[in-house]
């Protein structure tokens, strides 16, 4: 509808100039009043619009959350078994990652506990550990290992130490020895071995909301390459909706030779948008040639460095970033939550 509204106010507009003999006319005419008045009506309610900025995000405050990757991970609840399980690890993946300037955070898949001795008490299931840098306030994952197996503690005093640790082994011995230090228990190996996305995801940023809580760095998401943004659902709407187009921005200008943008691109819109949302957007983006996400057929140096976004309220947040010398674009994003989990439910430009 709008389209076809444009195209009747450009064909009147063509006809009047004809009309004059392209004699430069000094009294507005009722198309030129209309407009004039509905641009001061729009300027007006933007002006009133940005009054009402309950929080602003944008790369400057995003860069000035880092962390220092000599400081290792700490446990810092009361569970003293999972406490000497992560010190162990912690130690185990320095061994086993090297020095490599990120920060290794154990994430330990429990499957099983038997503690009927307590000189063996028994912890088993997938020993996870993940090395993050920073960029802004998400956690890029560099380096990953998992280590399927079982833990054997015993109580010491009013302490829990680490006995000893056993690991599946790589290759086609992998399920035999994972069988075996399972106690030939098929189940039980199964339930090591298979892994619930949704489980980690939820550990991911439990160990990692733990690292940076003990060390006051803030925390909004974490990336995984080649996988979606995971965004923490309890971080402002304004951090929400800037570092998922910051993220979105980072997929389009990700260079690899497997050709996957699509379908990257249609994981991190699964992941944070409605059903309705992504066919409006499919639609759009067919219809205008661009991606109408962006508002752009590709991601600049400038819009990535001007990138901002702004919680007005009512659920609404402006995202704006620079598009060649003289354009700014502005995207409003309403988002809601549900079922507890943040979602961008429309976009649409200025």
């Amino acid at each position: 509808m709008k389209r076809k509204m444009i195209c009747t106010l450009v064909l009147v507009s063509t006809v009047l100039v004809a009309c004059n003999g392209g004699a430069k006319n000094t009294e507005p005419t009722g198309i030129e009043e209309l407009i004039k008045n509905e641009t001061a009506v729009y300027e007006t309610k933007e002006r009133d619009v940005y009054d009402t900025v309950k929080e602003s995000v944008n790369k400057k405050t995003e860069s000035e959350h880092t962390f220092d990757s000599k400081v290792k991970f700490k446990y810092t609840l009361d569970d003293k078994e999972m406490k000497a399980i992560t010190e162990d690890m912690v130690k185990f993946a320095d061994e086993y990652f090297g020095t490599q300037g990120v920060v290794e955070i154990p994430t330990p898949r429990v499957v099983k506990i038997d503690n009927s001795d307590d000189n063996d008490i028994k912890y088993y299931g997938d020993f996870a550990i993940y090395g993050y840098e920073m960029d802004g306030t998400v956690f890029h994952t560099k380096n990953s290992g998992s280590f399927l197996g079982c833990y054997h503690l015993k109580k010491s005093g009013n302490k829990v130490v680490v006995v000893s640790k056993e690991f599946a082994e790589d290759g086609s011995d992998n399920w035999s020895s994972l069988l075996r230090i399972c106690g030939d228990d098929g189940q039980l190996a199964k339930n090591v071995s298979n892994k619930d996305e949704e489980e980690m995801d939820y550990l991911k940023m439990f160990y990692a909301t733990m690292y940076a809580n003990a060390n006051k760095i803030k925390l909004s998401g974490i990336k995984d390459y080649g996988w979606p943004i995971m965004l923490r659902d309890d971080i402002s709407n304004a951090e929400f909706a800037y570092n998922f187009y910051n993220s979105y921005f980072d997929e389009i200008r990700e260079k690899n030779d497997l050709n996957d943008l699509p379908e990257r691109l249609d994981r991190l819109k699964e992941k944070y948008f409605t059903k309705d949302l992504i066919d409006k957007i499919n639609d759009l983006t067919m219809d205008m040639g661009a991606d109408m996400v962006i508002n752009a057929q590709d991601v600049t140096d400038q819009m990535v460095d001007s990138l901002e976004a702004s919680d007005i309220g009512g659920g609404h947040i402006l995202v704006t970033y620079d598009y060649g010398s003289e354009k700014r674009v502005t995207a409003d994003i309403i988002m809601a939550a549900i079922m507890g989990k943040k979602v961008i439910t429309d976009i649409s430009f200025k």
